[in-house]
């Protein structure tokens, strides 16, 4: 997932009650969200998000530990931009490119609402006043606190339909298990790699937990996202592996086994 920096933000948020969905006013088409986030690191940006999708891109524009400027009050929640040009038929929700885009952002809440323990529950604008922690539109937050008066992600919106994509049909594969043999995890059966949606697993994990016991600054979340595959290239060059930052079963078996050169 790239992310271009937002030019507007605020400090440090360390919960997340709410996940709030937002339209642009732009075109659902590839490269809208880059074009948003062109937008959202000029300096005459009027706000910021955290993410936001079009039909086959997700860009982050602000790290979830940080408040972003899309609904005040902002503090406590995570912003998703829908590239959607906010009028038109409510019949273009249902049209190829807006089906891939709501698919692409259901599986980005769902990660969202699984790192920040965010129930996957749609809010009223009474709950999201009420401080029920869950998932909203722009337009709850604005009837709650009386702070802006947009109306996104609109009336025609699919809430339904995007619930159930958010709860996800059907089942994902469970993650490989980390089997562990005269105390060391033995290589899960795939690499890790940053992907879209992102990886997750106890194999993702187990591999953070041993790079930050061996020194390196890397957040054990069981995620494997851009700062996972910034520490796996540095690991590489420091062992002569080819820097790919991508765990395959070299990476894998080398964190375990290797022993830094003794001091001459």
């Amino acid at each position: 997932m790239k992310f271009v920096q937002a030019a507007k933000h605020g400090g440090a948020q360390n919960r997340v009650t709410r996940i709030v969905i937002h339209g642009t006013v732009s075109p659902c088409v590839d490269g809208g969200a880059r074009n948003v986030a062109r937008y959202f690191r000029s300096d005459r940006a009027g706000g910021s998000a955290h993410y936001i999708v079009d039909p086959g891109e997700t860009i982050a524009c602000v790290r979830e530990g940080t408040v972003a400027y899309h609904a005040p009050p902002n503090t406590d929640s995570i912003g998703v931009e829908l590239c959607d040009p906010q009028k038109g038929p409510a019949s273009r929700w249902r049209d190829d490119n807006h089906v891939a885009m709501l698919k692409r952002a259901a599986v980005l809440v769902r990660q969202i609402a699984a790192r920040w323990d965010v129930p996957l529950r749609r809010l009223s604008a009474a709950e999201v006043k009420g401080g029920k922690r869950g998932i909203c539109g722009h337009v709850d937050v604005s009837r709650a606190f009386g702070q802006t008066d947009h109306t996104d992600p609109g009336t025609a919106f699919p809430w339904d339909d995007f619930m159930d994509l958010v709860r996800g049909d059907e089942e994902e594969p469970a993650p490989p298990k980390v089997v562990v043999r005269d105390g060391v995890p033995q290589w899960p059966g795939r690499t890790l790699a940053v992907a879209d949606p992102m990886q997750r697993g106890d194999d993702v994990k187990t591999w953070q937990a041993k790079m930050s016991k061996r020194g390196w600054d890397i957040d054990v979340d069981g995620w494997y996202g851009p700062d996972s595959r910034t520490v796996c290239r540095g690991y590489q060059r420091a062992t002569g592996l080819p820097d790919t930052g991508e765990v395959d079963r070299a990476t894998w078996e080398m964190t375990w086994s290797w022993r830094p050169p003794a001091a001459t």
